[in-house]
């Protein structure tokens, strides 16, 4: 297993690895907020395949499948289709005060081709950890944050094992328009809903990722937010 360290990943942003602060990596418009969707229990991360969500993709199933080599998984669709996959969900609550979100996953992968949908946006297609605040209309800027030090570029270290642990302090994540806000953020952590992953590409980071050729699995391994 290889865990990456948050200096190291924080460094390819600084040199331009990261999106840049003036460009939103937001969802396209005509896209419906999710559901309000309680969790089962409080201050802990589900990782039951029927309790994650797959949204505003194509050529996906609404949930991840169940997967010996971990706790759930699904496959990356073919562009050919016109399939791609966006945002991966859980919901979340939390009544304790939050420090850090960790995520163990690994991409099996077979001479894979990714593309990145948004054809404003370039390769690498990417991986980012994000939390959402419950009742997001996906038009508040500060309704959806992502994890900086989180960006995995997929082809990078596929078919190995990846750990990121991100410590929830307004340094290390961004919201909509890639601003840091520290009230918005502790306002965020105040009314969080939702936890994931989303995919997408160099700069918009959740406007889906799809496959040209090969094959490609994500396998979540665990998720945590403590």
């Amino acid at each position: 297993m290889k865990i990456r360290p948050i200096a190291l990943v924080l460094l390819g942003y600084l040199m331009g690895c990261g999106i840049p602060p003036d460009l939103p990596h937001d969802l396209p418009p005509g896209i419906t907020p999710p559901p309000n969707i309680q969790p089962q229990e409080g201050n802990v991360v589900s990782l039951a395949p029927q309790n994650w969500y797959l949204y505003y993709g194509a050529g996906v199933p609404p949930h991840p499948s169940a997967d010996i080599e971990g706790a759930w998984s699904f496959d990356f669709p073919s562009s050919e289709t016109s399939g791609h996959v966006n945002y991966v969900q859980t919901p979340f609550n939390a009544t304790t005060t939050l420090h850090n979100v960790s995520i163990t996953f690994k991409v099996e992968s077979d001479a894979p081709q990714y593309k990145v949908l948004d054809p404003s946006d370039i390769l690498p297609a990417t991986i980012h950890l994000f939390i959402e605040q419950q009742g997001d209309d996906l038009v508040n800027p500060n309704g959806r944050w992502w994890a900086l030090a989180s960006g995995y570029n997929l082809g990078s270290q596929d078919n190995e094992t990846i750990t990121f642990v991100v410590p929830l302090t307004s340094d290390q994540w961004s919201n909509v328009y890639g601003q840091h806000d520290p009230q918005a953020f502790s306002g965020a952590l105040e009314n969080i809903g939702w936890v994931g992953l989303t995919c997408g590409g160099h700069y918009f980071w959740g406007h889906g990722v799809a496959l040209a050729g090969g094959s490609a699995k994500l396998i979540l391994n665990d998720f945590r937010v403590y």
